[in-house]
């Protein structure tokens, strides 16, 4: 059997406040690198798509100034599309089914939503490493 102190109080309230600093802050590396990839991303051009189709994920369809259609299946569904409904995409050139809804939610919401957890672990970690040191300090200043 391992021996041991448990680290307990204060002292664990400031060791739990370092986890959430490193914790913030790779959810903030982590919102760089995807807002990185969107700013010089491959999406570089753009069209209007039709929803073809809605199930769990819409299926949707563009033409090419060469004429051909390009199918793919969004990872972005909102509740007012309606099959027919056109929507603005962005797309790689060099494969247009890598294609996104050319807005917020297509392009900017994986590093929208790692930068806004990343930043509320941040200060979370923060605020616990502030509190346990000054408790174990023996009090407030």
């Amino acid at each position: 059997m391992a021996t041991g102190t448990r680290v307990r109080g204060p002292a664990a309230l400031a060791i739990i406040g370092r986890i959430f600093l490193v914790l913030g802050l790779g959810g903030l590396a982590v919102a760089v690198y995807f807002a990185g990839n969107e700013w010089r991303g491959r999406h570089t051009a753009t069209a209007s798509a039709r929803i073809v189709a809605i199930g769990k994920l819409p299926a949707m369809e563009f033409t090419m100034a060469d004429g051909s259609v390009i199918r793919f299946t969004n990872n972005v569904r909102s509740s007012s599309w309606q099959v027919g409904d056109n929507v603005a995409i962005a797309y790689d050139p060099g494969n247009p089914s890598d294609a996104v809804v050319d807005g917020f939610a297509g392009r900017w919401f994986p590093a929208g939503l790692a930068g806004l957890l990343g930043g509320a672990f941040l200060i979370l970690g923060v605020v616990l490493t502030v509190i346990g040191r000054r408790t174990q300090r023996g009090g407030t200043r």
